[in-house]
C-alpha cells in the first residue's frame, strides 16, 4: 500500500505543470457550466387549460385567529440602506414547532415614501438558510427601497427526520407524522396570519403580495398561493405536488428516515407511499387547481431532481396553469450554487428579474376572494 500511494504521488509530481492548471481550469469551467446551465420556458395563456375554479375542500387551511400585534426587536448591525431592518414575534395560533411556538420574521420596511409592494420569502426549516437569506437580502438591495421584504424564520423542523427515524412501533410513527403534518399546516397559516398584519401596515401595497419558498417551503407557499387569494406573485424554487411521492423516493435524509422506518415497520416502498398519500392529502398544491394566478407564477426546477420526483413536479406545472418555468439540468442541490458567485448569481437575477415584472409592477384591484364550497378536513376545525 505504501509503496502504491509513493507510486501515485510521484506520477502526478511528473504530470507537467501546465497540464494540472488545464485540469483545474477544465473542473472550474464544469462547475460553472453546470451552475449556469438552464431552460427559460415563457408562460403561454394559449397553453393553459385551467380557467374554472375547482371545489376542493378548503377548511384544511382556514383559521379564526385575530390580527398579530407583533413584538418588534431591533437589528442595529444587520442594517441595509435604504431599509429600517427590524425582528418581529407574535405567537403561532397553532402548534407550529418554532421555539417558543412564535412566529418570528425579520422585516425589511423601505423608508421610501408612499405604498410599496411586499415580498414574503419563507425558510426551509431547520436545513439552510443560505437561499432565503440570499433573496431577502438580495432583493431589498436589488429593488432599492422599491419592495417591503419580510423573511420568516424557521429554526424548527416540520418533519424531523432523525426523530421518524427513531421510532419503535406504528403507533408512535402514527403520533409523530400527524405533529409533522400539523406543523405543516401553521407555518401555511402562520404565513396567512402575516398577510392579516400587512393588511394594517400604511406602507405595503397590499394589491401587491409576492411569496417564494423552497423546497419544502415551495410546497408550503403553493398551498397558501392556492387557499389565498391577496398572493398576486409567487416563485417555487425546487418544489412539487404530490407530497407522498417526495416521501417515497426523495434521497438524503428522508432516505435515511424512509429506510428506518421501512425495516423496522416492514412495510414497502409503495405502503410507505399510500400512508403519506393519507396523512398529506391536503397538503398537495394540486387539490387548488385553478385558483392560481399563472401569469403572475415562476416555477423554477431541476429535471434530475433526486427529492422531487417528475411526477411531482409535472404535476405543481399543471396545477398552477403551466406558468414560467425555468428547467436546470441538475440534482436537487446543485441549482442553488447559482446563487453564488461561483454560479455568476444567474438564478438570483432570474428570480429578480421576474419579481422586477410582476411585483413591483403596479397593480390593479385586489383579485376577488375565490368562491368555493368549504368542508373542514376531520380534526382541523377552527
Amino acid at each position: 500500500m505504501k509503496r502504491l500511494k509513493e507510486g501515485t504521488i510521484r506520477k502526478y509530481r511528473q504530470l507537467p505543470t501546465v497540464a494540472i492548471y488545464s485540469a483545474a481550469w477544465l473542473a472550474l469551467m464544469t462547475l460553472l457550466s453546470a451552475c449556469t446551465s438552464h431552460l427559460h420556458q415563457a408562460y403561454s395563456p394559449s397553453l393553459t387549460a385551467h380557467t374554472e375554479y375547482a371545489s376542493y375542500d378548503s377548511g384544511h387551511y382556514e383559521y379564526a385567529a385575530p390580527v398579530p400585534q407583533p413584538e418588534f426587536y431591533p437589528m442595529p448591525f444587520q442594517q441595509i440602506q435604504g431599509y429600517r431592518l427590524e425582528g418581529l414575534r407574535f405567537p403561532s395560533s397553532e402548534d407550529n414547532g418554532q421555539p417558543g411556538n412564535l412566529v418570528d420574521a425579520r422585516y425589511f420596511r423601505s423608508l421610501k415614501q408612499g405604498k410599496k409592494p411586499l415580498l414574503i420569502v419563507l425558510p426551509i426549516w431547520a436545513t439552510h438558510t443560505f437561499p432565503a437569506t440570499v433573496v431577502s437580502n438580495g432583493f431589498a438591495l436589488h429593488s432599492k427601497g422599491d419592495a417591503n421584504v419580510l423573511w420568516m424564520q424557521g429554526d424548527g423542523a416540520l418533519y424531523d427526520w432523525f426523530e421518524l427515524a427513531d421510532v419503535d412501533n406504528e403507533t408512535e410513527f402514527f403520533a409523530t407524522v400527524d405533529q409533522s403534518s400539523a406543523r405543516f399546516r401553521a407555518v401555511a397559516i402562520d404565513t396567512r396570519r402575516l398577510i392579516d398584519w400587512a393588511q394594517t401596515r400604511p406602507e405595503i401595497d397590499t394589491r401587491r403580495i409576492g411569496i417564494i419558498g423552497f423546497s419544502m417551503s415551495a410546497l408550503v407557499s403553493a398551498n397558501v398561493a392556492g387557499n389565498d387569494p391577496r398572493i398576486h406573485t409567487a416563485v417555487y424554487v425546487l418544489g412539487g405536488a404530490q407530497p407522498w411521492n417526495m416521501m417515497a423516493e426523495c434521497n438524503l435524509v428522508v432516505e435515511y428516515a424512509r429506510k428506518q422506518v421501512s425495516e423496522r415497520l416492514g412495510w414497502s416502498q409503495e405502503e410507505y407511499r399510500a400512508f403519506f398519500r393519507q396523512q398529506m392529502r391536503y397538503g398537495d398544491p394540486a387539490l387548488w387547481r385553478g385558483r392560481y394566478r399563472p401569469e403572475n407564477t415562476l416555477i423554477i426546477e431541476s429535471d434530475k431532481d433526486d427529492c422531487i420526483p417528475p411526477a411531482s413536479r409535472a404535476a405543481l406545472f399543471e396545477a398552477t396553469g403551466q406558468p414560467e418555468r425555468i428547467l436546470y439540468p441538475y440534482n436537487h442541490w446543485q441549482p442553488f450554487l447559482s446563487m453564488t458567485p461561483v454560479g455568476r448569481n444567474v438564478l438570483s437575477r432570474d428570480i429578480f428579474e421576474f419579481l422586477d415584472r410582476k411585483l413591483l409592477t403596479p397593480a390593479g384591484d385586489p383579485p376577488a376572494a375565490t368562491p368555493h364550497r368549504t368542508a373542514h378536513s376531520p380534526g382541523t376545525t377552527r
